[in-house]
């Protein structure tokens, strides 16, 4: 910490160049943009190094004070997320006075560390080495939130539920890292959230920057927010046979729901919530299921009954059930709508 205080102050005395003068982040790779863009969600799995283990999804955490890749590749993790580059560069320039605060630095190294040790870091750190760096970068050179904007600052400190959509490990199972409170999983939560809410209301954070955040969690879980209607009988639904047609492409993802059962959103705590019946996904190697391909039950090569775990499911005559379904983790849902469950007798 005092290296970087007498950095700031040498900086200042001699005249030196700004350092984001130099800072420029590559785009990725082909290999890496293949695994972005054009290849299934992965599922967690855990990794170990020694005695060291880490699950390699991006909400998984390493143990503190390990970079997440010290423990595993971002193979997996960039499956997991969006896929767009967007080079992180300075969209705020804050005074370099800030760095001459002790208390502030220290704040701003912990929290950059925590985020290092998470599977966040595979797109958000540059000093992970993954060769995917966007959006923003906890590495970014000097006050390293001057790259994040006001809205990912409001996203960060948990302004809005809406970010634990994302799912979560309990804190137990990761680590001691908890992603309750804010975007970014902590072993101490409440320091996490005060020192991104302290960073928004030093910006001057605004009602505007709040609406952008809002738009943003609008964008990635519209899927899961969009109401529930009625079937159209003739394209979509459960026929009396059990098998299951929704007028739309392959899926990877496929639920039969009771009836007001919340939309599922992301693993390992949201993609299987309460009421649900039956959840068939394709494994990332497997080939999608195509609209009339299976009947509630079946499990084809290449796919995993994730729930029941054991067994097939039952399905009563005459009651209601919802059928869900998505091209993808984070895709938009293919289907969505309710339908009575007629058999044939």
């Amino acid at each position: 910490m005092r290296s970087l205080v007498a950095l700031s102050l040498l900086i200042a005395l001699v005249g030196c160049p700004d350092p984001w003068d130099d800072y420029a982040v590559d785009p990725p790779d082909e290999a890496t943009r293949v695994l972005l863009e054009d290849t299934p969600f992965v599922r967690a799995e855990q990794v170990c190094e020694g005695d060291a283990c880490a699950w390699d999804y991006f909400s998984g955490n390493a143990p503190e004070g390990t970079p997440f890749t010290d423990l595993t590749s971002c193979d997996a993790v960039w499956t997991q997320g969006p896929s767009w580059f967007t080079p992180p560069g300075r969209v705020y320039e804050s005074p370099d006075s800030l760095l001459e605060d002790e208390a502030w630095v220290a704040e701003a190294d912990w929290a950059r560390d925590q985020i290092r040790s998470s599977g966040c870091s595979c797109c958000h750190s540059s000093s992970s080495g993954s060769g995917f760096t966007s959006g923003f970068d906890v590495d970014a050179p000097g006050v390293w939130t001057d790259s994040m904007t006001n809205a990912q600052l409001a996203m960060s400190a948990g302004m809005n539920p809406m970010h634990r959509l994302f799912g979560a490990f309990e804190a137990a199972d990761n680590h001691s890292f908890s992603r309750e409170l804010t975007l970014w999983a902590s072993t101490d939560p409440e320091r996490m959230q005060a020192f991104f809410t302290s960073e928004f209301e030093r910006r001057g954070g605004d009602d505007a920057a709040l609406d952008d955040a809002q738009a943003r969690f609008d964008a990635l879980f519209g899927s899961v927010l969009d109401p529930t209607d009625a079937c159209v009988v003739e394209f979509e639904g459960i026929d009396a046979d059990g098998v299951v047609y929704w007028n739309g492409g392959p899926v990877r993802q496929l639920w039969i729901m009771e009836e007001g059962t919340a939309s599922p959103s992301f693993p390992p705590n949201l993609d299987r919530p309460e009421g649900t019946v039956w959840a068939l996904y394709v494994d990332a190697d497997g080939a999608p299921v195509e609209s009339g391909a299976v009947a509630v039950g079946d499990v084809p090569a290449g796919t995993t009954q994730a729930h029941p775990t054991t067994g097939p499911p039952e399905l009563e005559a005459g009651r209601t059930y919802k059928v869900f379904a998505t091209a993808d983790v984070l895709v938009g849902r293919t289907i969505n709508c309710t339908v009575a469950y007629a058999p044939e007798r």
